[in-house]
């Protein structure tokens, strides 16, 4: 006899056989019961969770000889079913059958009764294939077909299925299966099979099924081809090509302490050694949620992760800043679908890792004015009990807008504190204090060409725009005239343009970016009184000049 798959060997045979879907199982048995069958059910749900399967069992319970309602699995009728040779129960794939002439010929073989069963069942698996206008022809007959048909129709899209038509039907939504209960059918079936496994390999099997015991028990199967009769991690690890959670942890180190070259060795290695690329980025967004969940007490608690890796996470998770674990998840995020898509994804996933080393690290505004309590004694030296914090090569200054001293300031009951991050601080050779807009509007014509030189293109727009206010060292940027392509421009770039006020002008400044549109009718309403006040003054020294006068 030739081998049978364990995902077909271990098939439910009985609905309490049916692993995960008690709401829907009690609720068919309790029907049955009650002789409360619908003429038409439709089950909904993931891949692998037991919808084909329990459409046979209701088609098995409906045409059972000893026992309607709960199949005795012994009777002609209940083993020819099983099989897939009843002449009275018909499998149809809605994906090869999907057109309006095949929905047509079901609509005839119904009207015959049964061969030797009292019902005659129709499963349509798939069923959100059919077309639009097979659907239609399937209206009629699925809400009043004869007295001895049935319909079960299957999807794992219901989104795709008419309205219509799930209104002649009961709906039934298969959930997806827990690991706890994929971990305890492996655990019976290898039980059944004699052959020994470890926890950890249980558990990354019943993971990697993703909720789908089909999965699971494919995935046990190939398991099992590989390792013999037992078991191990590390023969699991080899047929499933997982990456070692270890491999995760250092990459997350080396972000977290800059280090560029661990990191770029880290990468490598993950190429190297042919890691799938779309389950490496998965599996680091997964290892992300777990080590944001680890900063919670007891958090770990609901995953089914083994002790020494619950401690592993929570270990590394005090290292780590919570906001800055977030900003990380953010940029691996957002690349996991980006990966799926682009035609060099080791690329794409080197690049964005290592931008992340260029990200500071977050410091909250309590925890700064906290540090800046007493930044300055009374003798006008700096405090030396004052914290300094030099990481990342980034000062942090505390100024203080008011005529009193800093801790006359500091008293007061509310003081205007502003604080500032700059980065590699250069010498200033204009204050700011000293500075005006109009000084500001002298030396803009040399920032548009020092800013062209490098990047012509903000350059460009930016020689459309006006400076129309500033204060502190706040400036704003009008865009006269422009299009909302041309402000995005300039708002996606506003790092670099601050960068390059900050060379021309000696200081930081903040910019803010605005869009106007210009009165072109009073621009040129300016220009024909400047000219007819020029041809005025010109005439009115003609006449001065001869003597002369204007006649009307």
């Amino acid at each position: 006899m030739s081998y049978l798959v364990l995902s077909l060997k271990y098939r439910p045979q009985t609905f309490e056989e049916v692993v995960g879907q008690e709401h829907i199982t009690q609720t068919l048995t309790n029907a049955f019961k009650k002789d409360r069958v619908s003429q038409a059910y439709l089950f909904t749900g993931p891949r692998g969770v037991g919808k084909t399967t329990t459409a046979r069992l209701v088609a098995k319970a409906l045409n059972c000889m000893e026992s309607p309602g709960n199949p005795c699995n012994k009777c002609s009728n209940c083993i020819e079913i099983t099989d897939g040779r009843n002449m009275d129960v018909l499998e149809i794939d809605g994906a090869s059958n999907r057109g309006i002439e095949e929905i047509r010929s079901l609509r005839d073989a119904i009207q015959y009764a049964p061969i030797n069963s009292k019902f005659k069942i129709f499963i349509i698996d798939e069923v959100h294939m059919l077309t639009t206008p097979a659907f239609n022809a399937l209206l009629r007959t699925l809400e009043e077909p004869p007295e001895h048909g049935k319909f079960i129709l299957a999807t794992t899209d219901i989104y795709k299925v008419p309205a219509t038509i799930i209104s002649r039907c009961q709906r039934f939504d298969f959930n997806s299966i827990t690991i706890h209960s994929i971990s305890e059918q492996i655990k019976y079936v290898l039980g059944k099979e004699k052959i020994e496994i470890d926890n950890d390999s249980l558990r990354i099997i019943a993971q990697k099924a993703d909720g789908s015991l089909r999965d699971a028990l494919s995935i046990l199967d190939q398991v099992i081809a590989y390792s013999g009769d037992k078991i191990s991690i590390e023969s699991v690890s080899k047929v499933l090509g997982l990456i070692p959670t270890d491999v995760y942890f250092n990459i997350l180190d080396a972000i977290r302490i800059k280090n560029g070259k661990a990191l770029v060795d880290l990468l490598a290695e993950v190429k190297s050694k042919g890691m799938p690329i779309q389950e490496f980025i998965s599996g680091l967004n997964r290892h992300i949620r777990n080590m944001m969940i680890a900063t919670i007490e007891k958090g770990l608690d609901v995953f089914e992760l083994n002790i020494g890796l619950k401690k592993q996470y929570e270990e590394a998770a005090k290292l780590w800043n919570i906001r800055d674990i977030l900003r990380v998840s953010k940029v691996i995020t957002d690349i996991e679908p980006q990966v799926k898509r682009a035609t060099q994804p080791h690329i794409l996933i080197e690049l964005s890792l290592l931008k992340l080393l260029e990200l500071d690290s977050v410091v909250t505004i309590e925890s700064l004015l906290g540090k800046f309590q007493n930044p300055v004694s009374h003798s006008g030296r700096e405090n030396p009990k004052t914290p300094s914090n030099n990481s990342n090569k980034t000062s942090k200054s505390l100024l203080l807008k008011n005529d009193n001293s800093p801790n006359e300031n500091l008293k007061s009951e509310n003081p205007k504190i502003e604080i500032n991050t700059i980065s590699d601080p250069k010498p200033n050779p204009i204050s700011n204090k000293n500075i005006d807009l109009d000084a500001i509007n002298e030396k803009w014509d040399e920032f548009i060409v020092e800013l062209s030189s490098e990047r012509p293109s903000i350059g460009n727009v930016l020689s459309h725009c006006e400076v129309s206010q500033f204060a502190g060292n706040r400036l704003e940027i009008k865009l006269v005239n422009g299009n909302n392509f041309n402000l995005r421009t300039l708002e996606k770039n506003k790092n670099v343009i601050e960068n390059y006020l900050e060379k021309v002008y000696g200081f930081p400044l903040k910019t803010a970016l605005l869009m106007t549109k210009s009165d072109e009718s009073q621009k040129v309403k300016k220009d024909i009184k400047k000219e007819n006040e020029k041809t005025n003054n010109t005439t009115a020294k003609i006449i001065e000049l001869f003597d002369g006068e204007i006649l009307n």
